[in-house]
């Protein structure tokens, strides 16, 4: 029996020790750290709000947490660019003018005030009451009626109608009575010098009271219009007076804390009170004072005359003003020429100078970085026709028959953005008292005009970019390239495009099943389809059948596959479908396709970027494609890539069909494949034969990059093995491997 407790207890040993210690531990804290409230027999004192702190603290830790949710993923936000710029960048008007007025006086004070101001301000509104449809009675536009009568809240009307339809129109809102002549040109100079950013309250106050004077006229920027907005119901609410400026004031006071302001960064609005109704007798009185002369608004005006009177006289001023600043600025204009024209911008460097060409009678010199010499164009022509004509005139007028023009020995001109297009000439003439040959230099400019709106169609950066890419059996592993670039540049970003694989089938190939020449890549599409299901991204595909030939078809061999590829591709983007037309070796960006959206415009534009080409990376010695001129160039003989709108493609092709015929089924495609047609596969190229009035656009695009790639076309100039640096050395060192470039 002992043996059988000894074996109990060292086999529970652990358990019995677990409980003795739980049993101590427990006694120590029930007799020496009681935090009971009753603390009249505990010698530690613990304070029973900090008891509770620290108890609600426990209790807080134990309670459940929402843990913010893990995003899901990239969400990109669709921007829509607005029609015009001025929307997008802010851009607002500068003064609104809002007149108090009433149905006896639209057709008088009104209209007299609307005569003198309307064309100056950028908007003009009469505020009255309105009983029944304004357009019956009153031949005044720019009437707003309000149907409620009661006089104190029509302020607050007047607040409401204007925030709600013109709050980001304008930057400064005047309103003022129809008894109150307004200086209207004096008006814009004061708020075209107080910056957008301040809140201003400006006028003339109230006697004894902290409110503008709405008789003598007040402005308020965009800002406290704003403000005043938001809480109207509150000046409603607090509305208890007729006065409409003491209404007025009181709101605005409420809103941002503002009192009336007499002067805002050195600008006042002074009006002048006119002691005589009879301006006639007065105004010459009145022309020598200070006060008068300065003054943005004149009150009381009631004589219907006295508008018009008062505006011929602050006009008259106005002018005297302006006259006296021309007589100022023209002392200084002998120091340039031509006399009051501006210099020619200074460079910052040596590379900014602008280029000067050397020209004669019939030809150009180096007009550009590719051409050497080229024929005058026949505006060109005519307009150095022209200065010839007035220099000749000039030396016969100064020189009468004195001198015989001869020959034009030198031309120059070079054209300045900032200044126009200067003309450097040395001519040739002879002197009539000897006959011997005198060269005369001339300098002539052709400063820039007036500038003007040029109207342009309405184009944005939202517009789905249907994509078409031709491949053939012999580029599978080109496209896969391709579509990773793509996958990560483009769809991840979840542009707005629609890539169409078109898949080029030879006659025996087989199309379906394991032994499908495009059956991984199909796959690939089908995965990604899967993978944007809900995204603007899309990507698919066209099988189109080649005809039975004695040898392989290639697009290279048979250009005019172009447009059979793009023909049957319109099909399923649709004619009102912006298409953009690339191949396997292209590396396109987000900014290039934005340039695609901008550029190509429906029924006037399409656009052939012109890619940068890389050159061979065995000899450049350059692996990335990075736009530099060690690494590449800009391929001028490449048309292969070129986008438009389908409407504008339909409409060339009809035209070029009797050249080149349509192919709306597979079937058709041997009709492109005769020796007349089958070199013509330049897209770019029709539309300049047939496209109408279609603008054909061709612009360097350095996002548009193409990967080395060996190009069969044996007329090409530029076969892009390397820059002559690269090949200078590559000859010097591998003379004998590489016969094909000698």
């Amino acid at each position: 029996m002992l043996k059988l407790s000894k074996k109990f207890i060292s086999e529970n040993i652990y358990l019995f020790l677990g409980i003795l210690i739980g049993l101590y531990v427990s006694t120590f804290i029930n007799t020496n750290l009681d935090i009971s409230c009753d603390t009249s027999e505990n010698p530690f004192k613990v304070n029973s709000r900090l008891a509770q702190e620290i108890i609600n603290s426990s209790i807080n830790k134990l309670e459940p947490r929402i843990l913010p949710e893990k995003p899901r993923g990239e969400t990109k936000s669709n921007f829509v660019r607005p029609r015009y710029y001025s929307t997008e960048l802010g851009i607002k008007e500068k003064l609104f003018v809002g007149i108090f007025t009433s149905e006896d006086k639209v057709n008088t004070q009104a209209v007299h005030i609307n005569k003198t101001i309307g064309h100056v301000v950028n908007k003009i509104k009469f505020f009255i009451t309105a009983q029944y449809k304004l357009k019956t009675k009153f031949n005044l536009t720019g009437l707003v009626g309000f149907t409620d009568a009661r006089n104190k809240y029509r302020p607050f009307q007047v607040i409401k109608y204007v925030a709600d339809t013109f709050a980001n129109d304008y930057d400064y809102y005047f309103f003022s009575n129809d008894y109150t002549f307004i200086n209207v040109h004096r008006l814009r100079e004061i708020v075209d010098k107080i910056s957008i950013s301040m809140d201003v309250f400006l006028g003339t106050p109230v006697l004894d009271s902290s409110y503008c004077n709405l008789d003598a006229g007040i402005v308020i920027s965009n800002s406290v219009l704003k403000a005043a907005r938001k809480h109207l119901e509150w000046c409603i609410m607090n509305a208890v007076s007729d006065d409409y400026s003491e209404n007025l004031g009181r709101c605005i006071h409420h809103s941002l804390g503002l009192s009336c302001q007499t002067s805002v960064q050195g600008q006042s609005v002074l009006s002048y009170k006119l002691k005589h109704f009879d301006l006639a007798q007065h105004l010459k009185k009145l022309s020598t004072d200070l006060k008068f002369n300065n003054a943005v608004t004149v009150r009381p005006v009631i004589a219907n005359d006295d508008f018009f009177r008062l505006n011929a006289y602050f006009l008259k001023q106005h002018l005297e003003t302006y006259n006296k600043q021309i007589t100022q600025l023209s002392k200084t204009l002998t120091q340039s020429w031509p006399p009051g024209q501006r210099p020619g911008s200074i460079p910052a460097t040596r590379f900014d100078m602008p280029r000067q060409n050397y020209f004669n009678l019939s030809h150009i010199f180096f007009p550009d970085d590719f051409t050497v010499i080229r024929q005058h164009s026949e505006p060109e022509l005519q307009d150095i026709q022209n200065i010839l004509k007035q220099v000749i005139a000039q030396v016969e007028d100064q020189y009468p028959k004195a001198y015989e023009f001869r020959r034009l020995v030198n031309g120059y001109k070079s054209f300045d953005l900032s200044r126009g297009l200067d003309y450097i000439l040395d001519l040739g003439f002879r002197d009539l008292s000897n006959g011997k040959e005198v060269v005369k230099r001339f300098e002539v400019c052709k400063p820039l005009g007036n500038v003007e709106f040029v109207p342009a169609p309405y184009v944005t950066e939202n517009s789905r970019v249907s994509i078409v890419l031709p491949v053939q059996e012999t580029e599978v592993l080109q496209v896969f390239n391709f579509l990773l670039s793509y996958d990560a540049s483009i769809m991840e970003k979840k542009e707005k495009t629609f890539l169409l694989l078109v898949l080029l089938y030879q006659y025996n190939t087989e199309s379906q099943g394991p032994d499908d020449t495009f059956a991984k890549l199909k796959n690939f599409v089908k995965v990604a389809t899967t993978r944007h299901s809900s995204d603007d991204v899309k990507i698919g595909w066209l099988s189109i059948r080649l005809p039975e030939s004695k040898s392989v078809l290639k697009i290279e061999d048979n250009k005019a596959l172009n447009f059979a590829v793009v023909d049957l591709a319109l099909k399923k983007f649709g004619v009102d479908s912006l298409t953009l037309v690339l191949d396997v070796w292209a590396n396109i960006t987000v900014d290039f396709l934005n340039r695609v959206r901008m550029n190509t415009i429906e029924n006037y534009q399409i656009f052939s970027p012109i890619p940068f080409r890389q050159y061979n990376p065995q000899i450049s010695q350059i692996l990335q494609i990075e736009v530099t001129k060690m690494a590449g160039h800009f391929d001028r003989e490449d048309y292969k890539y070129i986008s438009f709108y389908g409407k504008d493609y339909v409409a060339a092709r009809k035209r070029s069909q009797k050249t080149i015929p349509l192919i709306r089924v597979d079937n058709d495609i041997p009709k492109l494949l005769t020796q007349e047609v089958k070199n013509k596969g330049n897209l770019f190229k029709m539309f300049l034969l047939n496209g109408d009035d279609l603008h054909c656009m061709r612009a360097t695009e350095m996002n548009l990059r193409v990967i080395h790639h060996f190009d069969q076309n044996g007329n090409r100039a530029n076969k892009f093995y390397g820059n002559e640096a690269q090949l200078a050395k590559l000859l010097l060192t591998k003379q004998e491997s590489i016969p094909e470039l000698l």
